[in-house]
């Protein structure tokens, strides 16, 4: 068979990473709402998060200094590397359904006023930033407390 023709392997990563993929998957799965929205708000906005340096982000406009999209935080959680085009493969589809929980997680956030959402000009999906009480949330360390219904 010619390998124009040879069947394609459907998974880019290796055996190692479904695994890793699922493991995440079932744990973040299995968290509370108001568990994964802080786990969310301190991968993606604390220390060594992509969205930890907000302080440029614009409000709209071009996408220079936007804010971080659901794919950067989930790319906190575990390693890959979606492929976005073709069939996907079983990786891409547990991939999207990890965004979507990562993607409640923010919700919750936004509901809360710790993070808000945006949209940039040539971007397809929304970004987001944190609020002043969301940075100061995360400053004092009371992400937990405040989604259960505390103050600052």
């Amino acid at each position: 068979m010619s390998p124009l023709f040879a069947k394609k392997d459907e998974t880019s990563q290796p055996p190692q990473a479904d695994a890793a993929l699922q493991a995440e998957f079932d744990r973040v799965s299995a968290l509370s709402v108001a568990q994964l929205a802080a786990e969310v708000m301190t991968k993606g906005f604390g220390p060594g998060g992509p969205g930890a340096d907000d302080g440029s982000v614009t409000v709209g406009g071009p996408n220079a200094d936007s804010g971080i999209e659901v794919a950067d935080i989930a790319g906190t959680f575990v390693t890959y590397q979606p492929q976005y085009f073709g069939t996907p493969s079983p990786n891409e589809v547990l991939w999207r359904q990890l965004s979507r929980i990562i993607a409640e997680g923010l919700q919750e956030l936004e509901h809360a006023s710790l993070v808000r959402a945006q949209m940039h000009t040539s971007q397809n999906s929304l970004d987001f930033t944190t609020t002043r009480p969301g940075r100061a949330a995360l400053d004092q360390g009371a992400v937990e407390r405040i989604l259960g219904g505390g103050t600052l």
